[in-house]
């Protein structure tokens, strides 16, 4: 029985969106779902006082241990959890955004440790990525935009490639997406890739 869906992409992508109408749709068929917001602070598997500690270097090591606890927990119910920017958002990209190491060889523990649940994956990706991340900055409007432009550019990675402003939030973007790519294309999961449509301008 599948236990957990996970769906991915870039903001603005629909994840939320994608992830609360399927567990509508479970529920109307009679089934037991729930649907966890990345940055709920009582996420089941990234709460806020584990994210808080993304700088650390021993941040993949514990999302790892609370992936395990996670799927012990998990393995025995009748519920589906969708997970939205739960495999991605909330562990590559941090990781990404320190600079660090060994994403490809921290992913491959993480499967390894949900492949009992019998996850399925759904990857929402945008043709561009770059023109993607500028409708959204469109669509979300400027305060957004200058938020997470601002902290993007504090980020080691931004730092150490000169990535400033919304430019560089854009640039960063599809950066992401290329190393989000290079693990989806690793997974052993069923994927179900989608094409969102893209924001008006």
């Amino acid at each position: 029985m599948k236990r957990v869906v996970f769906i991915e992409g870039l903001p603005g992508s629909g994840k939320t969106t994608l992830a609360k109408h399927l567990c509508e749709v479970e529920r109307l068929a009679g089934h037991a779902s729930e649907w966890h917001l990345e940055e709920a602070a009582d996420h089941p598997v990234h709460p806020h006082a584990l994210s808080a500690r993304k700088a650390h270097d021993d941040f993949p090591f514990r999302c790892l241990q609370s992936w395990q606890r996670f799927a012990d927990r998990t393995r025995s119910e009748d519920t589906l959890h969708i997970l939205e920017g739960s495999a991605f958002q909330s562990t590559v990209r941090f990781m990404l955004e320190q600079d660090r190491e060994g994403i490809a060889g921290y992913f491959a523990h993480f499967e390894e440790i949900v492949s009992p649940l019998q996850p399925s994956f759904i990857y929402l990706r945008p043709v561009d990525a770059v023109a993607h991340s500028q409708a959204t900055a469109s669509f979300r409007g400027p305060n957004w935009t200058r938020k997470v432009a601002a902290y993007i550019e504090q980020t080691p990675y931004a730092r150490r490639r000169g990535l400033r402003g919304e430019a560089g939030m854009h640039r960063f973007w599809a950066d992401y997406a290329q190393v989000c790519d290079a693990l989806v294309a690793q997974l052993g999961m069923p994927v179900t890739p989608i094409a969102p449509a893209p924001h008006p301008r």
